[in-house]
């Protein structure tokens, strides 16, 4: 049985690919848009003034040659002193520049905290962030999969369709 070609699902393909390329640019702001939201840097042994909003941060560093020996401090709201977690968990971000992870903190109460870091890298700079975890990653990942078979699934439809009059 044949469908006549006035019922065929001609523009299934562009579904498919519409559906791919937003789940795709969702798992690409998932795995990338940390990285546009970082305090302006500071270099080794200046003090960064950031406003704070309540719960977990990071500090970032570039370059880290020798990750082992920064030590950051600061203070937040409320009298807060920084208390550095090293998280093995946590990534780096690549985007817009590399910046490798030195650890994160947790702020009580939202208001403005300053922090300054210092360490034997020439040219060193570090900035506060979102915490970017592994299962960030890994959860971006897992959404880029489905979006690129969605992609794949309709160029292969479009291809079987060019071919089939």
């Amino acid at each position: 049985m044949t469908i006549p070609r006035a019922r065929r699902p001609r523009r299934a393909w562009w579904i498919l690919l519409a559906l791919g390329a937003l789940v795709l640019l969702s798992a690409a702001a998932i795995a990338f848009s940390p990285g546009f939201r970082l305090a302006p840097p500071a270099a080794f042994g200046e003090d960064l003034t950031v406003e704070l909003t309540e719960g977990d941060h990071a500090i970032y560093v570039t370059p880290s040659d020798q990750w082992s020996e920064i030590e950051c401090s600061g203070t937040f709201p409320g009298g807060g002193v920084l208390q550095l977690r090293p998280d093995m968990t946590q990534q780096g971000l690549v985007l817009p520049e590399a910046w490798d992870s030195q650890g994160s903190f947790s702020v009580g109460v939202a208001g403005p905290g300053t922090i300054t870091c210092n360490g034997p890298v020439t040219d060193g700079r570090f900035t506060v962030g979102p915490v970017v975890t592994f299962f960030t990653v890994v959860g971006a990942v897992l959404l880029a999969i489905p979006g690129l078979l969605l992609v794949i699934a309709g160029v292969t439809v479009r291809v079987v369709q060019s071919r089939h009059p």
